[in-house]
């Protein structure tokens, strides 16, 4: 975050999109198995990740569907499911589900952020108008001064 702004010249625009940490970040079941997964190989992670998604995206497709618990699902089993993008066939999600659960349990880093902490880096670096944009997640925008 204080290392790209000095990329930019006088004027410039930079946009950062962060994980946003919260209160509640560090319990969500990621987290809880990212010890584990992101000590295996890539290949036997995505692996195991293809061999269990044949049982696991259908549980999902229900659970994360079920209108006052879909919250608790989504936060308590590491399994990315898109029950919300009607665009999408069931295919592409299936598809989108097996990398993007990869990608959730893969990490070796994941250092989440809070607004506070993102702007104040950008700022100490020289970034000024500093505004949230309106998108899910945390992404802030400025311009160097």
């Amino acid at each position: 975050l204080r290392t790209l702004p000095r990329l930019l010249h006088a004027g410039g625009r930079i946009a950062i999109t962060a994980y946003e940490r919260k209160p509640w970040t560090k319990l969500y079941a990621k987290y809880w198995l990212r010890p584990f997964t992101k000590r295996m190989k890539k290949e036997k992670l995505l692996s195991s990740i293809e061999r269990t998604m044949p049982v696991l995206f259908p549980i999902t497709n229900v659970l994360f569907q079920a209108p006052f618990m879909r919250r608790f699902f989504t936060f308590a089993i590491p399994v990315a499911n898109y029950v919300t993008e009607p665009a999408l066939t069931r295919r592409q999600r299936y598809n989108w589900a097996v990398l993007d659960t990869f990608d959730m349990l893969s990490p070796q880093y994941d250092l989440p952020h809070t607004q506070a902490e993102v702007e104040q880096a950008l700022s100490e670096a020289g970034i000024t108008n500093l505004k949230r944009m309106s998108n899910s997640g945390l992404t802030i925008v400025g311009e160097k001064s």
